[in-house]
């Protein structure tokens, strides 16, 4: 009896975190739902059987590696916009946007609470 673990293998951080910081970019940027920025981000090109964006491909694969049924296939998959909105749905809204967005506050508070050590100890010095 093995220890293994069914279903899908775990994403990495790197790839849900690179995923979800060009979502809020894109949220910001242009002005865009996170869905929208999803769709614009994983936009297929048709002729060149390749994702627009060049990092975003190798994101992919890196999230695909250990999938052997879509290792070659992914971009086939994703030129199909319902395709991505399932993705968008199963992966991103349900998991990674959450942990990502509650991974920023927490740097932004503690980035604050730095902020205010440094100003105590500046206001010390002055007196």
């Amino acid at each position: 009896m093995g220890t293994s673990k069914r279903g899908q293998p775990p994403t990495t951080l790197f790839v849900r975190r690179s995923i979800c910081f060009k979502i809020v970019q894109y949220v910001r940027r242009y002005n865009l739902t996170p869905r929208q920025a999803w769709l614009k981000l994983s936009e297929v090109d048709i002729e060149k059987n390749k994702f627009k964006k060049h990092g975003f491909q190798e994101l992919m694969q890196e999230h695909y590696k250990n999938k052997k049924e879509h290792q070659n296939t992914f971009v086939e998959i994703f030129k199909n916009r319902n395709n991505r909105i399932n993705f968008y749905k199963n992966h991103i809204k349900k998991k990674w946007l959450d942990e990502y967005l509650t991974f920023k506050e927490k740097q932004v508070e503690e980035d604050l609470e730095r902020s205010k050590w440094i100003l105590k100890i500046l206001r010390k010095s002055a007196q």
